[in-house]
């Protein structure tokens, strides 16, 4: 059961969506091509849940019509590529075989994908110009779809999925987006490894490596602070 399956009353419900916020954390799950992660059943619907929920999230304009297009036509200004443990695996392979050779099977990206269960490569729509009013549009785009993202990891956290946002590296070439039919107008916002618990029999082949940064972020009175204006309004009048 996850948490928000047992919400019933309105406070219910804010602790569920708290404990999942604060539950929530980095965790790079490294495996090995020659050990691949064994995968439960109903992962890849529990991904697929997570990805739906994840769509809720809010955005101001709409995509530009040159990205709705390829049966890909929603207005909202991301795209979410989802692959499975055997695309993660087949890409991992191609990622290898590329003559440029950026990446080996020690390569934390190769690892990364032999241990996922899925990865979704998350992109954002820029607009085609370069106008005052299509960089004020691209933040807003870019925004939306971290919103986006940001509603996949707490989707996937309340299901007991590890995750892991990746700027992606590699997963950003040309190549990897050919490879993915990712069109080119397109910018990667991010690739979200979604691994699945650890448990004791697959911890042989696994090195899990948390968020260095998690307890850094100091206590919200180093980050908040509440605006008065009253002297403000003192001096106007």
């Amino acid at each position: 059961m996850t948490y928000l399956h047992s919400i019933n009353q309105p406070r219910d419900a804010a602790l569920a969506v708290d404990q999942v916020i604060r539950s929530r954390r980095t965790r790079k799950v490294l495996g090995h091509l020659h050990a691949p992660a064994h995968i439960p059943h109903g992962f890849r619907e529990q991904v697929e849940e997570a990805v739906r929920i994840a769509g809720w999230a809010p955005f101001h304009y709409p995509a530009n019509p040159i990205h709705q297009q390829d049966g890909l036509d929603s207005c909202v200004p991301w795209r979410f590529y989802a692959l499975g443990q055997a695309e993660c695996l087949t890409l991992a392979h191609c990622l290898l075989e590329d003559e440029d050779g950026c990446v080996d099977a020690s390569s934390t990206i190769i690892r990364m994908l032999a241990a996922a269960g899925s990865v979704v490569l998350a992109t954002w729509l820029p607009e085609p110009d370069n106008s005052r009013k299509a960089q004020q549009m691209d933040e807003e785009h870019l925004a939306a779809a971290a919103a986006a993202v940001q509603n996949l990891l707490l989707a996937g956290e309340a299901r007991g999925i590890q995750t892991y946002w990746s700027s992606g590296g590699v997963l950003a070439s040309s190549e990897c987006f050919d490879l993915c039919n990712i069109p080119l107008a397109q910018k990667l916002l991010g690739a979200i490894f979604m691994f699945p618990p650890q448990t004791d029999s697959n911890m042989d082949n696994m090195d899990v490596h948390e968020g260095k940064l998690r307890n850094r972020r100091g206590t919200p009175d180093s980050w908040r602070t509440w605006v008065s204006l009253d002297k403000k309004q003192e001096q106007a009048a």
